[in-house]
């Protein structure tokens, strides 16, 4: 079921200048790059078994969810708090290429990890291009191949409210195996303060093992 949404009514709206100042920008986005140590992470996963992409995923889930903003969405010219969002993935194909892969957030790890790779699979069984309405999620694609400082993705200014996250390759430093995570938002919406407790509650999860416990 999709999650529902409440318009957000601008004369109570405390960022109202600051949406109006950067709603109708050329290019409203803003993007930056920050590595996580992940090697208490890494710990874990060696021990649980459980796969590193839809581990993240979660942990990346569960984050974006505890922040309000990240679940704000421009639909038709009108701004909207969302209850929950959802991830999306993007999945390796045999030649190479990829499809899109709706998910749906569960706060049990079990369930979403059990979900997750259930839709993982149709997706490579049936490849997904589908570009319909989506407000309802945030996206997740990784370049496992490569480790990055920078990254931006296509912007399409019906979509532009739609938070992306990108995973990098990792890296040993010193005593630290550090994850490039890179996010883009839209500015409208989301600050630089919003997306810093962003990264704050993903190393939380990522230093607690990254898989907290049932609520």
């Amino acid at each position: 079921m999709l999650p529902r949404k409440h318009r957000i009514d601008l004369t109570r709206y405390s960022r109202r200048g600051l949406f109006e100042a950067f709603r109708d920008r050329d290019m409203p986005c803003f993007s930056l790059t920050c590595n996580l140590d992940i090697a208490p992470l890494l710990a874990r996963l060696r021990v649980s078994g459980h796969r590193f992409f839809i581990t993240m995923s979660y942990i990346l889930s569960v984050a974006v969810n505890q922040v309000p903003e990240l679940r704000h969405r421009l639909i038709d010219g009108d701004l909207y708090e969302l209850e929950r969002v959802d991830p999306g993935f993007t999945v390796l194909l045999a030649d190479k290429t990829f499809s899109f892969c709706d998910a749906v957030f569960h706060r049990d790890f079990a369930t979403f990890c059990a979900d997750a790779e259930r839709r993982i699979a149709a997706a490579r069984a049936r490849p997904d291009h589908a570009t319909g309405d989506k407000h309802h999620m945030f996206f997740i694609t990784s370049l496992p191949w490569l480790s990055f400082t920078a990254l931006t993705h296509p912007y399409d200014a019906a979509y532009a409210s739609i938070p992306v996250l990108t995973l990098g390759k990792y890296f040993q430093q010193g005593g630290q195996v550090l994850l490039p995570l890179a996010v883009q938002v839209h500015h409208a919406l989301v600050d630089g303060w919003h997306v810093a407790r962003f990264y704050e509650e993903v190393n939380g999860l990522v230093v607690d093992g990254g898989i907290p416990p049932r609520s």
